[in-house]
C-alpha cells in the first residue's frame, strides 16, 4: 500500500489530469500519480481544491486529515462497506458479553507478550538489564492470569497495571542523556519522549483504521475498549498488539541513535505541553513509513510481509473469527 504524506504548511493540492500537484505559492513542490496512490495523509494547514476532492472521492483514495502535531482530525469517507453480513456478525458477536470478554483477553495477552519480548530483546542488547528482565517476568505473569479473569473490568484493570509496569521501566531503554522518561502522559504530552510516543501511536492508529475500513468492519465497535462517542474502539483494540512491535522500538532507536535532539521540540516547563517542530515531525513521519514498510515473518502465511500487510491480514483474521470461519482471534506475536 502506497501512502503519501503532505506536511508543507500553507501548501495547496491541485489536480492536473491524473496527477496531484503540491504547490506553495507559485512554486510546484511535488507531483503524485493518483493511480499509484492508496492513501493520502494531509498534516496541518493544507489547502485542497474542489477538483481534487472530487477526484479523490472518484478514485476512492483513502484521505486522512491530521493536525500539524499528528492528531487525527478526520477522514474523507467514501461509500460504506457493502458487506452487511460482516457488520451484522460484528454487532451480534461483540454484543455478547462472553465473546467480548474472550476477545479482550486475547488482545491484552498479545499486548503483554509482545511487550515482554521487546523488553527481553532490549535486555540482551544491553548485556542484561535487571529492571527490564524483572518487568518482563511480571508481564508474563499477568498474561498468564488473564484466563482466570471473569469480567471486562478485570481485564481492563490488568491491562492498566501492565501499562504501569511497562512504562515504569521504559526509561531503562534510553541511552541518550539528552532525553529521559518519568512516566506516560498525553493529551497533551509534557516531554519529548511522550511526544514521539503519542505521534507514533496516532500514525499506527491511522494504519489500523485504514485496514479496518478496507476489510469492511465498523471501527467504532470493539471489545476491550468501551463504546464512546467518536472513539474508534475496534481500532484501539486491534492496535494494542503493535505498540511495542512497531512504535516503541522505533522511538527508542530514534532517541538512542540521536535522530532527534532537544532542539527539535518546543514548549514545556511548568506543566506546559511540549510540541515537536515541523521539520522534526516530517522526519519522524518518514521514519514511521520506513518502519511500517519493513518486513517481518508472518507465520499464518509462512512468508515475510510488511508490517502494514500484517496489520491488514490480522484484521481479516479478526473478521473471519466474527463470521465463524476462523477459530478464536490470535494476536500477532513477535519472538
Amino acid at each position: 500500500m502506497k501512502t503519501a504524506y503532505i506536511t508543507e504548511q500553507g501548501a495547496t493540492l491541485r489536480r492536473d489530469g491524473a496527477v496531484l500537484q503540491v504547490w506553495t505559492g507559485k512554486k510546484r513542490r511535488a507531483e503524485l500519480l493518483v493511480h499509484d496512490l492508496d492513501q493520502l495523509v494531509l498534516m496541518g494547514n493544507i489547502m485542497v481544491t474542489p477538483a481534487v476532492l472530487d477526484f479523490l472521492i472518484a478514485e476512492r483514495v483513502d484521505t486522512v486529515f491530521m493536525s500539524i502535531h499528528g492528531r487525527f482530525r478526520g477522514r474523507l469517507l467514501h461509500e460504506h462497506s457493502k458487506n452487511v453480513r460482516l457488520r451484522l456478525a460484528q454487532y451480534k458477536q461483540l454484543d455478547d458479553a462472553a465473546v467480548a470478554l474472550g476477545v479482550a483477553k486475547r488482545i491484552v495477552r498479545g499486548k503483554l507478550l509482545n511487550a515482554r519480548a521487546f523488553f527481553l530483546k532490549a535486555a540482551r542488547r544491553q548485556g542484561g538489564s535487571e529492571d527490564l528482565a524483572q518487568a518482563a517476568s511480571r508481564l508474563l505473569a499477568m498474561a498468564e492470569r488473564l484466563e482466570q479473569m471473569a469480567s471486562l473490568d478485570q481485564v481492563r484493570g490488568c491491562e492498566g497495571r501492565a501499562s504501569a509496569v511497562y512504562f515504569g521501566v521504559f526509561n531503562a531503554l534510553l541511552r541518550n542523556p539528552d532525553f529521559s522518561f518519568s512516566g506516560r502522559n498525553r493529551r497533551p504530552p509534557l516531554d519529548p519522549v511522550n511526544v514521539l510516543l503519542s505521534l507514533g501511536y496516532t500514525l499506527l492508529a491511522n494504519a489500523v483504521e485504514t485496514a479496518v475500513q478496507i476489510v469492511g468492519l465498523d471501527p467504532y465497535l470493539g471489545a476491550l475498549h468501551d463504546v464512546a462517542y467518536g472513539r474508534p474502539s475496534l481500532v484501539c483494540d486491534l492496535m494494542e498488539e503493535y505498540r511495542s512491535v512497531i512504535v516503541d522500538p522505533m522511538v527508542v532507536a530514534c532517541i538512542n541513535q540521536r535522530s532527534f535532539s532537544p532542539e527539535d521540540f518546543e514548549g514545556g516547563g511548568d506543566g506546559e505541553p511540549v510540541q515537536i517542530r515541523r521539520a522534526a515531525m516530517r522526519w519522524f513521519v518518514e521514519l514511521f513509513e520506513r518502519r511500517i514498510r519493513g518486513q517481518i515473518f508472518y507465520p499464518p502465511r509462512g512468508q515475510r510481509l510488511t508490517y502494514r500487510q500484517v496489520i491488514e491480514e490480522q484484521v481479516r483474521h479478526f473478521a473471519r473469527t466474527l463470521l465463524g470461519t476462523d477459530a478464536a482471534y490470535e494476536p500477532f506475536l513477535i519472538r
